[in-house]
């Protein structure tokens, strides 16, 4: 018997990407943070602590950091310091739809993924710069102008993403008291679900809670209880995006109980857990959808 099937493709309506050029100091640097939204950063300035999820390292200006959602990040953090880059977040929500978050089309932009650093060449650099520049020239970001501009960006940093690997360590500078720092990280991310505390990391790797706390501090730029905090609320993010109740994260976490975790997420990233799972679980918003019937 013949059927009909529809296939639905679903086009958020807010503008797909923000672009933004910044050449400014900091006098409050912006601590680690993850959002869901991707991120492109392309630093025009040399980085020297760049706290990238699981890794503390030196990037040299000239280098694309494509940064997937949920990802904890710093960047800079120097006041005083003059820092050049352009930015542009690719909304969540495009993602999961028109860039159909199940295909392998721009994989490093999504979640799951995990960052990747790349040195552009001469040529790909100048057409990324002119790709930045297009982009932030245009005010309605939901034009079929900015749609095409939007998309070829997006295959410019496709190819240039393919010809490097995520974040090697052996490939960007990084000192001994990094490389340590680096292991403490990997200790946090390998125990997330037991919430390890600071004495208990210092007594894995044979160092004096002090010492471990100010070493810590010296290339994250955040307290490790702090980073602790900010990892275990980026992974109920992540769980929540996929469709966890608010209570399965909460006790997946480990957290002492559901009012705490949901004040403490409330604070930290400025939205309830449950308003949180609705922009994923429920529609959040109105969306155009086209339709194309195929029949068997």
């Amino acid at each position: 018997m013949n059927k009909d099937r529809v296939n639905t493709l679903m086009f958020p309506v807010q503008p797909p990407f923000d672009a933004a050029y910044r050449r400014s100091s900091t006098a409050t640097p912006v601590g680690p943070h993850c959002h869901d939204a991707a991120e492109l950063y392309y630093t025009l300035t040399p980085l020297p602590d760049v706290l990238l999820d699981n890794k503390v390292l030196e990037v040299p200006a000239g280098t694309l950091i494509i940064i997937p959602p949920f990802y904890v990040h710093q960047l800079y953090h120097e006041a005083g310091t003059v820092y050049e880059r352009y930015i542009l977040s690719i909304n969540s929500r495009w993602i999961d739809t028109v860039l159909c978050n199940n295909s392998e089309v721009c994989s490093a932009l999504k979640p799951g993924s995990v960052p990747i650093l790349v040195t552009p060449d001469g040529k790909q650099s100048k057409k990324l710069l002119h790709c930045f520049k297009e982009l932030l020239s245009i005010e309605h970001r939901t034009m079929p102008e900015a749609l095409a501009l939007f998309f070829d960006c997006l295959a410019l940093v496709e190819r240039i993403s393919a010809q490097s690997p995520a974040v090697s360590a052996a490939k960007y500078p990084i000192s001994a008291s990094q490389k340590r720092v680096n292991e403490i990280i990997d200790y946090i991310h390998g125990h997330i679900y037991e919430a390890p505390s600071v004495q208990d990391i210092a007594a894995h790797f044979y160092l004096h809670p002090d010492y471990m706390s100010r070493l810590f501090k010296a290339h994250a730029h955040v307290n490790i209880s702090r980073y602790i905090l900010l990892q275990r609320i980026a992974t109920a993010q992540t769980l929540l995006s996929k469709g966890l109740t608010v209570s399965q994260v909460q006790e997946k976490l480990g957290f002492s109980s559901y009012a705490y975790f949901f004040k403490t997420f409330q604070r930290t990233t400025g939205i309830s857990p449950s308003r949180y799972r609705e922009r994923y679980v429920l529609p959040a918003q109105a969306e155009v959808s086209f339709s194309r019937s195929h029949r068997n």
